[in-house]
């Protein structure tokens, strides 16, 4: 799998793996075929939205 910095869009299929469900309405989910690099990179991205906020706004987790 390839370094990454970010969350790639959901066009990345090496990223990407579809979940399709038929309960009634069929319907389409992305989820990471990588789920522990997943939460690593939407920890980096929290805490890179957070860095940016005043002290005032930062929402504690």
């Amino acid at each position: 799998m390839s370094q990454y910095l970010e969350i790639p869009d959901t066009s990345d299929s090496n990223y990407w793996a579809l979940k399709i469900t038929h309960n009634g309405d069929r319907s389409t989910t992305f989820v990471p075929k990588d789920k522990e690099l997943h939460h690593e990179l939407k920890v980096r991205a929290w805490k890179i939205i957070q860095s940016k906020q005043t002290r005032r706004t930062k929402v504690k987790v």
